[in-house]
């Protein structure tokens, strides 16, 4: 026989009921940031509609999140105000943030390990849920620091480990196919990739990506390291041209979109004609890009697009869920002025 009395609705049932996690109810039940303004509705109506009132337990669940992530970015000041990859990046994040009602907490700071000092305090003092992360080093200190720390964190990488931190993936091999069919498909056998320093697992893992790819389709390709600046690319360019003919580059694979515009200008100085006598390509698309002349050829790496799918997953983390590892989509060629067959 019943007791009449109603069976008391939980976070749990309005969150199998909606699909979603028990964090996300209690952000919405509590008006705390984390969730969209659509989710928020939805708990609340189904909330409404079950008789559901907040007990305390659900008050500490909300109080427990910051509705806060934290980017930290350990880069020289010139390259970061140059280049066009955090920019769109950062943007990419708080398009994501601004739908999800989150925050970003942003600092930038020099290359010496001073980074770590502040995850440490960002997350002792409670002021992000957790952290995305960019440009790995080998045995990165990021990695175990995050987890002494208990705090989320989303590499976005080239590799894919099973280290316990979420990984948003960039498939280099499939970048690089891209590229260098592309240049084959113009005649082109011998390539100069010139790369970013190779202290960055991603850099390293594109330099061995080239040089395989390379040699399966028969082509030459010489590997310069660089620094990302404008210097760098023009002096590399230069010493490349200076090459005897037979050794010389046909083309030049830069891997940031500053030093590719450098290129432009050491084979303008030295009358070398782009692309007549030098095909010259960027690892990253940006408004540089687009500016330059002749305006150049550049992957489009969709790069808001990528800052979108690693701040889902760290909310995907930070709501409890097991999915470390996602694949970011393939890039986009864009064929402009600086890419094309060498003239006879």
């Amino acid at each position: 026989m019943s007791s009449g009395r109603r069976e008391r609705v939980t976070i749990s049932d309005i969150a199998a009921r909606l699909g979603i996690s028990k964090a996300s109810v209690s952000y919405a039940l509590n008006g705390r940031p984390g969730v969209s303004a659509e989710t928020r509705e939805r708990v609340l109506a189904l909330a409404d509609e079950l008789g559901f009132h907040a007990s305390s337990a659900a008050v500490a669940l909300s109080a427990a999140r910051t509705g806060t992530i934290g980017i930290v970015i350990a880069r020289d000041p010139e390259v970061i105000t140059a280049e066009g990859f955090y920019m769109r990046t950062l943007f990419g994040v708080e398009q994501y943030l601004n739908d999800a009602d989150g925050q970003l907490l942003l600092r930038l700071t020099g290359e010496r390990g001073e980074d770590l000092h502040v995850y440490r305090r960002w997350a002792r003092q409670g002021r992000v849920d957790g952290f995305i992360l960019y440009d790995e080093h080998d045995d990165d200190p990021r990695v175990p620091l995050l987890h002494s720390l208990q705090v989320p964190g989303v590499m976005v990488t080239s590799v894919a480990k099973e280290d316990g931190i979420g990984r948003l993936v960039t498939p280099e091999s499939e970048t690089v196919r891209v590229m260098l069919d592309h240049l084959k498909s113009l005649g082109h056998k011998r390539i100069a990739h010139l790369s970013g320093p190779t202290a960055y697992l991603h850099e390293r893992v594109r330099v061995e990506t080239m040089q395989r790819e390379g040699e399966d389709r028969g082509l030459a390709v010489r590997h310069v390291e660089g620094t990302y600046e404008f210097a760098s690319g023009e002096e590399a360019t230069t010493r490349l041209l200076g090459l005897s003919a037979r050794t010389r580059p046909t083309a030049i694979v830069a891997g940031n979109d500053i030093m590719a515009t450098a290129a432009l200008k050491a084979a303008a100085d030295l009358g070398v004609g782009v692309p007549d006598q030098l095909s010259v390509l960027a690892w990253d698309d940006s408004v540089l890009c687009h500016t330059s002349r002749p305006r150049l050829t550049a992957m489009d790496h969709g790069l808001m697009e990528k800052a979108r799918l690693a701040t889902d997953l760290l909310y995907h983390l930070i709501d409890g869920g097991t999915q470390t590892h996602r694949v970011s989509p393939v890039g986009t060629l864009l064929v402009r002025d600086t890419t094309g067959p060498l003239a006879r």
